[in-house]
């Protein structure tokens, strides 16, 4: 009866979501593990059979360390952001349109969903501009210094049109961080600002940013303390006062930007607990912190 009683619950999501498009981030740490990357496949596949439209964007920061590590080039980062030189970004192909997506791929392919590789170049799904030198702390002097990222991108445009018709027809689009400018020059870009700048303009119904933790927590070591849901004044409090800190902030700040382009919903989850997703999806207090903008807050209390 446990099971029916479970099944009935997801009934009223079901009706909500079908058609829907969710964007998913995944990171490098999960795609990484491999129980956590079959469990992730797992859940997308049964998202993507049950009628919502899925969107996948992936990382790979670990896997491009390693890589780099073997073949002797020193990864090099400042305030944990990384400078993508020639060696780096040739690497970075190889890494994010290669070896992960295809392991991702595999993994969709295995539990049933009908998954398409792509880059940010294919499709003109994204439009970068080379990220100009920026005044950043030296955390070692203290000092303000010019700090030029080279082969990284920021994103000016997106053009959905090949993601839409892949999700239209039931195919589930898996797209690697990696975008070029007007001359050609393969750019580096930030895995969740891919995310949130797709699903901004799809106006997904949800976006998913899969982390390594159980969302935004009022105590970081206590996941107890979970906030299940942050309106985005909420939110944006919490930032300006500094009480949002390390790589929680900058996922957060994400969000609120993916919400107030028009994206309904958005999580922050551990794409380390088992079945995370469907759970995030499927039940009321979910596994993560939700972030919606302020005028749904009610409409969430009452149900909704």
């Amino acid at each position: 009866m446990d099971d029916v009683n479970i099944l009935l619950q997801a009934l009223p999501y079901l009706r909500r979501y079908r058609d829907k498009v969710f964007v998913v981030k995944v990171g490098g740490e999960i795609a990484n593990t491999p129980e956590a990357l079959d469990t992730f496949a797992q859940d997308v596949a049964m998202l993507a059979q049950l009628g919502m439209r899925m969107v996948v964007v992936h990382g790979g920061g670990p896997q491009l360390d390693e890589v780099m590590k073997q073949m002797g080039v020193v990864p090099e980062k400042v305030a944990g952001r990384r400078i993508t030189d020639d060696k780096t970004i040739e690497l970075a192909k190889m890494v994010f349109a290669g070896s992960i997506s295809i392991d991702i791929l595999a993994a969709l392919r295995k539990h049933g969903a009908h998954p398409v590789g792509l880059s940010g170049l294919d499709g003109e799904v994204l439009h970068a501009v080379k990220r100009p030198p920026a005044l950043m702390p030296n955390p070692e002097t203290g000092k303000m210094e010019e700090i030029d990222f080279k082969n990284v991108g920021d994103i000016r445009d997106v053009n959905a049109a090949l993601l839409r018709t892949l999700v239209e027809t039931r195919y589930t689009p898996l797209v690697s961080p990696l975008a070029c400018d007007d001359e050609g020059r393969v750019l580096n870009i930030n895995a969740d600002t891919v995310a949130c700048a797709i699903a901004a303009e799809m106006q997904a119904e949800k976006l998913l940013v899969m982390t390594n933790t159980d969302g935004v927590l009022r105590k970081v070591d206590d996941p107890a303390s979970r906030y299940e849901y942050l309106t985005i004044g909420q939110a944006e409090t919490m930032m300006n006062s500094g009480e949002i800190k390390g790589g929680m902030s900058p996922k957060l700040q994400g969000v609120i930007s993916a919400v107030k382009g028009g994206v309904k919903r958005a999580h922050l989850i551990n794409g380390l607990t088992p079945h995370s997703l469907l759970k995030e999806v499927f039940t009321r207090r979910g596994t993560g912190t939700m972030v919606i903008d302020d005028a749904s807050e009610q409409d969430y209390l009452a149900g909704g």
